[in-house]
This record gives C-alpha cells, sequence and structure tokens, in this order.
C-alpha cells in the first residue's frame, strides 16, 4: 500500500473516531486485526481470516445490552462507490460477524465486557473528496447508463449471507455529513455560550409501552438507529460559563432541548408530526426551551414560513388555550449550515 493511499484509508478512520467519540460510542481493543475464519468453505476466505477494521461499543438504553459494532471503515473517490463495491463489502461484513459471534480470539480481543451483548457490522463509507452528491441507495438498484448503453446492476439484499436476527447498519456519505454538521453546529452554539462545554449533554430516549429506558440518563449513547432516524432529541441542563472578569460561573442560557432534524422541511406535516412527538414525550409543558434545528443539504426556500403555518395548524387542530399556543409560539427555528468536509491526504500524512 503506498503512502497516499495509507492516509487516504487512514481518513475514514479519523473521521469515525471523532465522530462517534461525541456521540459516546466507545472505541474497544485494537484497530486493523484479522481474526480466523471459522468457516472457510462457506466464506470462501482466502485468506483463512476475517478483516476488522475498528470496532465501537455502546450500551443500547432500551435493550439494556451492550451493542459491539464490528465496523469496515471505507474511504472512496465519488467514481468508486459503485453497486460492485458496495455488495463486495457487504457480504465481506456478513461473513464477518457471522465468524465473531462465535470466535473466541474475536471475543477476548474486543468483547471483554461482562453482561448481555450482541454483534452487528456496521459499513461506514466516507467519501474523501465530498464530491459525491447522488442518494448513496441509487446503487442498490438497476439503473440504465446512457453513456455505454447498458444497464447498470444493483444489489439484491437477499443475496447478502446475514442469518436470521444478524445485522448490519450502513453510515454512508450524507449521513457523516449530517452527523459532522451537527457537531459542528454545536461547537457553535457552545462558542456563543448557548450549549455546555464539554459532555454535559445527554440524548433523550422516552419511556415507550414495549421498551423501558435503563441506565443512567447522563451515559446514554446517540444509538446508531438515532443517529439514521428523522430527528434527534439532545437534553441539556442551564448553559454556565466563567467570567473571565470576576472568576465566577454564571448562567449564559436556560436549560432545555435541541432538535435537529434531518428532512428538508417541504411539507408541514413533517413539522407538525415533530411537534406531535415532543408532546407526546410530554416535552411541551412550557418548563423547557425547545430549539428546532434543521440540517439538510435540499432544505426548501421557504422553510421557515412552512414552519410557521405547522405550528399555526397544529394549535388550531388540538384547540390550544392561549397558554398553551404561547408555548408552541416561543419554539425557535433555525437552519444548519451543511457541511461537506474534505482532508487532504497530504495533511493527514504529515498528523500521522
Amino acid at each position: 500500500m503506498s503512502g497516499e493511499t495509507q492516509n487516504i484509508s487512514t481518513m475514514a478512520e479519523k473521521v469515525s473516531f471523532d465522530l462517534f467519540k461525541w456521540f459516546k460510542w466507545d472505541l474497544v481493543g485494537t484497530t486493523n486485526e484479522n481474526f480466523p475464519c471459522m468457516k472457510k468453505e462457506q466464506h470462501k476466505t482466502k485468506a483463512g481470516t476475517h478483516p476488522t477494521d475498528v470496532v465501537f461499543s455502546y450500551k443500547d438504553p432500551y435493550l439494556n445490552r451492550t451493542v459491539f459494532l464490528n465496523t469496515d471503515l471505507k474511504s472512496y473517490v465519488k467514481g468508486s462507490i459503485t453497486s460492485t463495491s458496495m455488495r463486495k463489502a457487504l457480504v465481506s461484513l456478513a461473513n464477518s460477524i457471522d465468524c465473531a459471534e462465535g470466535s473466541k480470539e474475536w471475543k477476548e480481543r474486543y468483547s471483554y465486557k461482562s453482561g448481555s451483548s450482541e454483534v452487528r457490522g456496521m459499513l461506514f463509507v466516507y467519501n474523501h473528496d465530498g464530491d459525491f452528491d447522488q442518494s448513496f441507495y441509487d446503487v442498490f438498484y438497476q439503473s440504465h447508463v446512457s453513456e455505454t448503453d447498458k444497464m447498470q446492476r444493483g444489489i439484491n439484499l437477499d443475496n447478502i449471507p446475514l442469518k436470521q436476527g444478524q445485522k448490519i447498519h450502513i453510515i454512508e456519505p450524507r449521513t457523516i455529513n449530517y452527523l459532522q454538521s451537527i457537531i459542528s453546529d454545536l461547537s457553535h452554539l457552545s462558542h456563543k455560550r448557548e450549549f455546555p462545554l464539554g459532555r454535559n449533554y445527554q440524548f433523550f430516549y422516552p419511556d415507550l409501552s414495549l421498551h423501558k429506558v435503563s441506565g443512567s440518563p447522563e451515559d446514554h449513547p446517540a444509538t446508531v438507529e438515532l443517529l439514521t432516524g428523522p430527528f434527534l432529541i439532545i437534553k441539556h441542563n442551564d448553559v454556565r460559563h466563567c467570567n473571565e472578569d470576576t472568576e465566577k460561573w454564571e448562567k449564559t442560557f436556560d436549560h432545555g432541548y435541541v432538535i435537529y432534524y434531518n428532512g428538508e422541511g417541504k411539507n408541514e406535516l413533517e413539522f407538525i408530526y415533530i411537534l406531535d412527538t415532543l408532546s407526546k414525550y410530554q416535552l411541551l409543558d412550557g418548563n423547557e426551551k425547545i430549539r428546532i434545528r434543521i440540517v439538510h443539504p435540499n432544505i426548501y426556500k421557504d422553510v421557515r414560513s412552512i414552519f410557521m403555518q405547522a405550528k399555526e395548524t397544529y394549535s388550531k387542530e388540538w384547540g390550544f388555550d392561549e397558554h398553551k399556543q404561547k408555548i408552541i409560539n416561543t419554539i425557535e427555528f433555525h437552519q444548519v449550515e451543511f457541511t461537506k468536509p474534505r482532508f487532504s491526504s497530504i495533511e493527514i500524512g504529515w498528523e500521522r
């Protein structure tokens, strides 16, 4: 592997480490290791081993067990994100977690925490040149290529050798940019003294009819399902900063919730759904500051008007009194800049 190729593969590693640390995931064991294949004929592994780029873990607050994500880190330029490359990666990952669950070596290396746990696969696809602007999931479908007048194959998910109960999660370029945009925005809010410093925040999980939340709220991570969902709710206490002149801690912002919405905002029903969800979670009681911040590469041009209409429609449909309507109207709404960070392979090389 050349120095530049090594630097490019390191980009996905660097991005994933920085990203998931913020969402309270743990990096476990060593990186870039192989472990023996236990089903060589079935998995057709020429080297007789499976690769493990990195393993992340977190305690799922609903399942009350540790989730280990056996992760394949991929760093691609735009043209190399194809159905062929993604199919190959998914098959390899499915075979890896199939062996990992029964591998003594894998467990000793990564799954040394006590208690209930499960192993899943995660494909982390980083577009390091920042030019991949189509929907990632287009590669899963057949498409007509006009230049060659040929049909381009998609990916038949039925042919991915996942066993019953096994899971593979995909974190693709747009989701990576979405999560990076959230982190960048919260750093900006913290600089403005409108969000706490450090890790003084928590991801909100309501008790559900079939699942109750376990563990301390301050320790709850953002699960992979939460990160890839339509919105993410972050709770924080009063924001306090030290006044450099008086050397005393002062409150600079009220406690409350920041909701990041991953949508275009073209239809008021999008926001009515969010408002209704907040109401069901009993967050619209007037005691907490609510901020909805929309993060998307294609935000609708009149999104603020759509949000204002949604608040009006929602209040009328539920026949809210003046007090409740006043609470709805105090909800702040902001657009967040959608970032597409690029890394130089030379710069990464210097860091290494």
